[in-house]
């Protein structure tokens, strides 16, 4: 793809991240993306065709955003770290609207948009259960159950806590109860022989 192409139809996909974090995807229409792209509602149209090729591409580009930066989250053998690190990512992802985006996205009910989001989804478990493996190898624990399935309870977790975090909910009593659910991660561990 030539180089203004390739521009063009980067500038949309920052457009319409922008319009999803704002304004949720049900309210995210082609117009409102060229708007905020700066950029006629055609060309849009040329770049995806339709919505829901647009707001595939969206959540993909979002999804392998967050799984870089939870990957780089869990990048410490300190386990204080990685629950201060994980916090401040839940923070930041529901102060910028990049937990709106995704949940609405998710919530939008389109088959091509919840089969992007799913496969994502299943990303991020995995990816939160390989870093909870690593870091228990660390300190010298072991888990007393698969760490696939601490993967999808640390995922609930996150989700949750991102949620009450996006709806106001008191951050310090949430930062709390994230170090709970923490601590109830590690009574799932057994220490190594």
């Amino acid at each position: 793809m030539p180089r203004s192409k390739q521009k063009s139809r980067e500038s949309i996909l920052n457009a319409v991240e922008s319009v999803l974090r704002k304004r949720g995807a049900h309210n995210t229409t082609m117009d409102t993306v060229a708007t905020a792209a700066g950029c006629a509602k055609g060309l849009v149209h040329y770049h995806f065709e339709t919505k829901q090729k647009l707001l595939v591409e969206a959540a993909t580009r979002i999804a392998r955003a967050r799984e870089t930066a939870w990957r780089e989250a869990f990048d410490t053998p300190d386990p204080q770290e990685v629950v201060d690190r994980t916090w401040a990512l839940i923070r930041k992802e529901a102060d910028s609207g990049t937990l709106r985006a995704w949940s609405s996205l998710v919530a939008l009910a389109d088959p091509k948009v919840d089969q992007a989001a799913s496969m994502a989804a299943g990303r991020l478990r995995d990816l939160m259960g390989e870093g909870t493996a690593r870091l228990l190898e660390t300190t010298g624990v072991e888990a007393s159950v698969p760490t696939r399935e601490m993967g999808w309870l640390l995922a609930a977790v996150v989700h949750g806590m991102s949620f009450q975090a996006a709806a106001g909910a008191d951050l310090d009593v949430l930062e709390n109860a994230y170090a709970a659910a923490w601590l109830g991660l590690l009574s799932l561990t057994t220490q190594r022989d």
